[in-house]
C-alpha cells in the first residue's frame, strides 16, 4: 500500500482521509509468476495498481495464439477496459510475469473515491490520457513500421522490459515473430 501512497504523493496533495479511504478499498495481494490475475470471460471490473514486478494484458486468439497488449511494471496501472467501461465481458487476461506485488480497486469503489477526492480523478484522467497517446502511437508503430524499427522503438522506450520479459511475448506485443526478433537483435548485435 506505501507503494501506491508514495505515488499518489508525487502528484497530487495527500491527505490522513485520502490514506483512510485507500486502505479501505484496495486490496494488496502478492502473486506469482505465471499466476493469472484477470481471465478472459470474467465480468470483473478492477484497476490493478503494479507496486512491484511485471505483468502483462493479453488476447488470445480462435487459433490459441496470444496477442500481447499491454506490459506494466512498478508504479502502472492495467485492466480490461473494456470489461470496466461496458457491459462486456473481458477480452483479455491479466498475467503476472515475476513475483509481484498488486494493489487492486474495484472500478465501483474507485469512482466513488473520485468523487471524495475529485484530484485523485484528475491524476486518474491524467494517466488515462497518457494511456490513450501511447496506444495510438503503438497502433501507428504496428501499422508503418518494419520490425525493426518496432523493436528499436521499443527498446528505447522500454529499455527496461527487455530484462524481464520473454522475447516471444515482446516479439507478440510488437506484432512480430519469435524468429523476426531474433534476427533484428542479431543484426543489432553485429552493429
Amino acid at each position: 500500500m506505501n507503494e501506491l501512497i508514495e505515488y499518489i504523493k508525487n502528484h497530487i496533495p495527500f491527505s490522513d482521509e485520502i490514506k483512510i479511504k485507500l486502505e479501505e478499498i484496495v486490496t494488496e495481494k502478492n502473486v506469482e509468476k505465471g499466476e493469472i490475475i484477470l481471465h478472459e470471460n470474467s465480468q470483473k471490473k478492477e484497476h490493478i495498481f503494479v507496486a512491484s514486478g511485471c505483468l502483462r494484458s493479453f488476447y488470445t486468439d480462435a487459433d490459441g495464439k496470444e496477442h500481447t497488449l499491454q506490459f506494466a511494471i512498478k508504479n502502472w496501472w492495467i485492466s480490461d477496459y473494456m470489461t470496466i467501461y461496458t457491459d462486456k465481458k473481458s477480452i483479455a487476461s491479466i498475467e503476472s510475469l515475476s513475483h509481484s506485488k498488486i494493489l487492486i480497486i474495484e472500478n465501483e469503489q474507485l469512482q466513488k473515491l473520485f468523487k471524495d477526492f475529485p484530484q485523485f480523478e484528475i491524476l486518474q484522467r491524467k494517466n488515462f490520457e497518457r494511456r490513450i497517446t501511447t496506444l495510438q502511437k503503438r497502433v501507428l508503430s504496428l501499422l508503418t513500421l518494419s520490425a525493426s524499427e518496432k523493436y528499436f522503438k521499443f527498446i528505447n522506450e522500454y529499455e527496461s522490459f527487455e530484462k524481464v520479459i520473454p522475447n516471444y511475448q515482446i516479439a507478440s506485443y510488437l506484432g512480430i515473430t519469435p524468429e523476426s526478433l531474433s534476427r533484428v537483435r542479431k543484426e543489432r548485435s553485429q552493429n
